[in-house]
């Protein structure tokens, strides 16, 4: 299943930072359109999807919060401000873990203190991993398994020596065009384009038979 690694470098870990950060310089309240753009259509939710937020404001350790569409129980408010409220739970739920420890939540949903470099390290030594870059090769002519990671930023763009490093680990550059998008708008082009691969591959191997 694809999974998308969203850094988010100005949200607060702290759960009540996090939900005063609405509308201020962390703009947290993009992690809501993410997260619907990423897991959420119409009439449910994506069950081949993951979505890892890396929350970077904090006193300790960055938090990830992994939202697997496989294992996701039932969310009951499902507007911007419910999403931004599930955060901050998952949020007090981990705020006592240590380095590069893990806690599951009765929700299905994940969190565990760890950086997005640790992250990036983890999936690359497993799967494809994919940064976004108008200067990357075009997606549509890229051959991109249905288990591929991408890996994104919020409002504020990673670090020169990031790509750098991410480049010795194997991280491919990809380019969904010429227009820089937002990080939910991007989620939607890529679930897009894996969506119409997984189909033609399906009627191609009808075809075979």
């Amino acid at each position: 299943m694809p999974e998308f690694i969203v850094r988010a470098r100005k949200a607060p870990v702290d759960a009540d930072r996090f939900l005063t950060a609405v509308g201020e310089d962390a703009h947290v309240e993009y992690l809501s359109q993410i997260i619907v753009n990423s897991l959420f259509i119409s009439k449910g939710h994506r069950n081949d999807t993951t979505l890892t937020l890396v929350l970077e404001d904090s006193s300790d350790f960055s938090r990830a919060i992994s939202l697997a569409g496989a294992t996701l129980g039932s969310v009951e408010d499902v507007t911007e401000m419910g999403f931004l409220k599930l955060l901050a739970d998952c949020l007090r739920a981990g705020a006592s873990l240590k380095k590069e420890e893990t806690k599951q939540l009765d929700n299905g949903i994940q969190i565990q203190a760890v950086s997005f470099e640790h992250l990036v390290r983890d999936r690359a030594e497993q799967r494809s991993v994919y940064i976004l870059d108008k200067k990357g090769q075009d997606i549509r002519s890229a051959e991109v398994s249905n288990d591929a990671v991408f890996l994104l930023t919020d409002h504020i763009p990673m670090p020169k020596k990031t790509f750098k490093s991410m480049q010795r680990q194997g991280v491919q550059k990809l380019s969904l065009g010429p227009v820089m998008l937002h990080a939910s708008q991007c989620i939607v082009l890529i679930q897009n384009e894996i969506d119409r691969h997984s189909m033609s591959t399906i009627i191609g191997a009808d075809i075979a038979r």
